[in-house]
């Protein structure tokens, strides 16, 4: 089995024309997308939220929670997004692969 990973553009929630090129790896089994920090912070997307993750493994993290749009291949959504912290994979989650157009 193999690992997909796709250049998704990640934009902020409300000035879509601030907007960075992302590598994403495609996770069907994670509920989140996870895009680094400071691409996060550098597009302005706002934090909402905190919350508390429980990883496969068992351990638990916190991370600040915000929306961003993500286009690809001509589709685009908005969805949660988690801002990930350095050495974090970035990936896109199935709340931003079944959100409605």
């Amino acid at each position: 089995m193999g690992f997909t990973r796709l250049r998704f553009t990640v934009s902020h929630p409300v000035e879509l024309e601030r907007f960075a090129e992302v590598e994403l790896l495609v996770d069907t089994g994670a509920l989140n997308s996870f895009v680094p920090r400071e691409v996060l912070e550098a597009l302005g997307v706002p934090r909402q939220l905190r919350r508390l993750f429980r990883l496969a493994n068992g351990q638990t993290m916190e991370r600040d929670v915000g929306t961003a749009f993500f286009r690809w291949n001509g589709h685009m959504s908005g969805a949660p997004v988690v801002f990930a912290e350095p050495g974090e994979e970035p990936l896109l989650g199935v709340t931003a692969l079944e959100s409605p157009e």
